[in-house]
């Protein structure tokens, strides 16, 4: 990964590489405009450099109790606070000189892996030194999924295959359902016309025409929610069972079944989004239920009736009374496959998910991952997967996607968004403001809240 996603701002929280499940940030590099350079540096070289160097020698300081981690820091905090004293006024070049051997000494690094830092100026180096001890000793730095998962090209293997073509066929059907939703206009105007006039029995029989169709196409739009929660359950069997030893393997090497993952993911959030810009939707059935309620006390014969019986009617009802239908059926599927497969620890099904949200916001914010892309339309599709996995993570998870314990890097993943142009990803920012479940807990960090104000 890339190391200077690890210098975080503001002096370092001692949990935040303690290993809590929580990630370092690079906001930091936004408030030291000199320090720009090192992002670019480090992941030029240093990434490489610390997979090959310091992570070996790093898991060796667990069997030496005398170089432990918070003894390594206060060590070289001690030894750091020491030489700004005899060096103060030096210039870079005499203070690098003096500071390096800190870093020999008590990191056992060589010339190699020290050189990608020895561009800091001298001020900065005061002030991050503690921080630059803590990065390089942080547990959390080799968590985070560096791959690339190709969402345009993936194509399935053979041990993919079953269950990726079970799914495909659902979504083949999923443009045509987001066609037909967006060209939803309702029956208000014949609604409206019918209520005014309540004797006009023409009146009444156009609106009841024009209602009908429409809540054939809103049944259609339920039922295929329900194959749609089917087709979830079928992917998360597959990239939550046992046969690779962590999340990232699975993502990483059955990208074919990731991509569709990320395909109900995107589904989903566009559905939503289309479905709370139309009140026509719930205007349309709710007639259609008064209507037809009316029409069975009258004795009348109705053309139509035979669309959607009492029992269907109240669970398409319930359905589209939610803000975010589509969303509540994966996070009740999802919920749902985890409480069927018990001997699964729920840990498989939620670190999928806060995997998916760190491959999605690594792509974004690695420029050789995003070049990648063969479209600008890759680019908002991985946005709208990452923030829709957040969601469902949020639901999912028992304290959520904002909690202090939470595996996904909020402050990255809201970075990477407000890095975007605005009009691009207002909406995104906004599902994260209202259809999460957790931000407004008191237990969310006030910065994050913040950040979405």
């Amino acid at each position: 990964m890339d190391t200077a996603s690890c210098w975080v701002d503001q002096p370092v929280q001692s949990e935040a590489c303690a290993g809590s499940g929580s990630s370092c940030s690079a906001a930091g590099l936004q408030e030291q405009p000199s320090l720009a350079h090192c992002e670019h540096a480090m992941a030029q070289g240093a990434a490489e450099s610390y997979q090959a160097v310091c992570a070996p020698r790093r898991s060796g300081l667990a069997e030496q109790p005398e170089l432990c981690q918070s003894e390594l820091q206060s060590a070289g905090s001690r030894e750091v606070a020491a030489e700004d004293q005899r060096t103060a006024g030096s210039d870079d070049t005499h203070y690098w000189s003096q500071h390096l051997p800190v870093f020999q000494h008590y990191l056992q690094l060589d010339d190699l892996v020290l050189s990608h830092f020895s561009f800091l100026p001298a001020t900065h180096l005061r002030y991050n030194m503690g921080n630059l001890l803590k990065v390089l000793t942080c547990t959390d730095l080799e968590q985070e999924p560096n791959f690339f998962l190709d969402f345009e090209n993936a194509q399935p293997t053979e041990a993919e295959r079953d269950v990726w073509e079970q799914v495909d066929v659902v979504l083949k059907d999923a443009k045509g359902i987001l066609d037909e939703l967006q060209s939803y206009k309702g029956a208000g105007q014949e609604i409206r016309e019918a209520i005014q006039n309540p004797s006009d029995e023409a009146l009444q029989e156009q609106a009841w025409d024009a209602v009908v169709p429409l809540v054939g196409k809103l049944k259609k739009f339920y039922e295929f929610s329900q194959r749609l929660e089917a087709a979830l359950h079928s992917l998360l069997g597959a990239l939550t069972n046992e046969t690779h030893s962590d999340p990232t393997q699975h993502l990483e090497r059955e990208q074919a079944l990731a991509k569709q993952f990320a395909e109900i993911l995107h589904f989903t959030l566009r559905f939503d989004e289309l479905k709370m810009t139309n009140p026509a939707i719930q205007n349309d059935f709710s007639y259609y239920r008064r209507t037809l309620s009316r029409m069975r006390i009258n004795n009348v014969p109705a053309e139509g009736e035979n669309e959607v019986n009492n029992e269907l009617a109240n669970r398409i009802s319930l359905f589209y009374a939610d803000a975010t239908p589509m969303l509540k059926t994966l996070s009740d599927g999802t919920t749902k496959f985890v409480s069927e497969n018990k001997t699964l620890p729920i840990e498989n099904t939620t670190d999928c998910l806060s995997t998916m949200a760190s491959v999605c916001k690594v792509m974004l914010e690695t420029p050789e991952y995003r070049s990648r892309f063969n479209s600008e339309e890759t680019v908002s599709f991985c946005l709208r997967v990452m923030v829709g996995v957040i969601i469902l993570y949020d639901y999912v998870h028992p304290v959520g996607a904002f909690a202090k314990s939470s595996k996904i890097d909020m402050k990255g993943c809201i970075k990477v968004l407000k890095d975007q142009p605005p009009n691009s990803v207002e909406g995104l920012l906004n599902a994260l403001r209202y259809t999460t479940k957790h931000l407004n807990d008191e237990s969310t960090n006030k910065t994050i809240k913040s950040m979405l104000q």
